[in-house]
């Protein structure tokens, strides 16, 4: 298609599609079927559309076994939404449709969205802003000086957390000593924290630790000195095993594990 008949015959849900994907890079069909609480098979048949209609482009790796498509907006399908939010009086967002998919979305993000649809009324994650985002938002606290990969605020039974999540990307820098593997890279984390003279205004910083060794020393770390806001941590391959508003997140100097929203508390 590619004409502009086809943008004027978007259903609500295919702006969200294409807004999402803008927003959030590249997404599988489980992913869009997930953010707008639709069928799998919807999910294919709208994403389907957006492709044949040249607002969404497709790709798969030929290493995957599972030949899995993910979508990416494409320039006209960008400037579409940017006309539309410009027409509308709504800003822009920054880098709309030039933004890559962020592992908090990954690992905190759809996984929240699956346990509100899993509890409706029960819990909720009430907000959520990808990485640039919450640059935008820190800056709009001065905070300038952090990079946080989100900002979300979950709702469950009653009680509410606003927090900012980061995720440790593993050792930095090209060659690595083994003997540093489990450091390295992890006081970029914390620094900007620790730069600051003042809370920062949410309810916990979440540190998503690249496994339990890494996330060992992050805690070793907190405790000898600890930020102003309360802090926990996790690590990915419980983020994998397990729904992240369970009992995954440490707070140092405790034994257990807390819940999401116990988090701070």
């Amino acid at each position: 298609m590619g004409d502009q008949g086809a943008t004027g015959r978007l259903s609500p849900r295919r702006w969200r599609i294409l807004s999402y994907l803008a927003q959030h890079g590249s997404a599988t069909t489980l992913d869009v079927a997930l953010v707008c609480g639709v069928s799998r098979l919807t999910a294919h048949r709208d994403l389907v559309w957006l492709h044949e209609a040249g607002l969404v482009r497709r790709d798969r790796s030929a290493e995957d076994r599972t030949h899995t498509w993910w979508y990416e907006v494409t320039a006209e399908g960008t400037d579409v939404l940017r006309r539309a939010l410009t027409a509308s009086g709504r800003p822009v967002p920054l880098r709309l449709g030039q933004r890559s998919y962020g592992r908090a979305d990954a690992l905190l993000f759809l996984p929240l969205v699956e346990v509100s649809r899993r509890n409706p009324g029960r819990c909720e994650l009430f907000q959520w802003l990808a990485m640039m985002d919450t640059s935008a938002w820190l800056r709009q606290h001065d905070l300038a000086q952090l990079r946080a990969d989100g900002y979300g605020v979950w709702l469950q039974d009653g009680r509410c957390l606003r927090f900012l999540v980061h995720v440790d990307r593993g050792p930095s820098g090209g060659v690595v000593a083994e003997h540093e593997r489990a450091t390295s890279g992890l006081g970029g984390l914390l620094a900007g924290y620790r730069r600051a003279d003042r809370l920062v205004p949410v309810g916990a910083v979440l540190l998503i630790a690249q496994d339990a060794e890494r996330e060992e020393r992050l805690r070793a770390d907190l405790l000898r000195e600890p930020l102003r806001n309360a802090a926990a941590t996790t690590t990915q391959q419980l983020l994998y095993r397990h729904w992240p508003d369970d009992q995954v997140w440490q707070v140092p100097g405790e034994s257990g594990r807390r819940r999401l929203i116990e988090v701070g508390s």
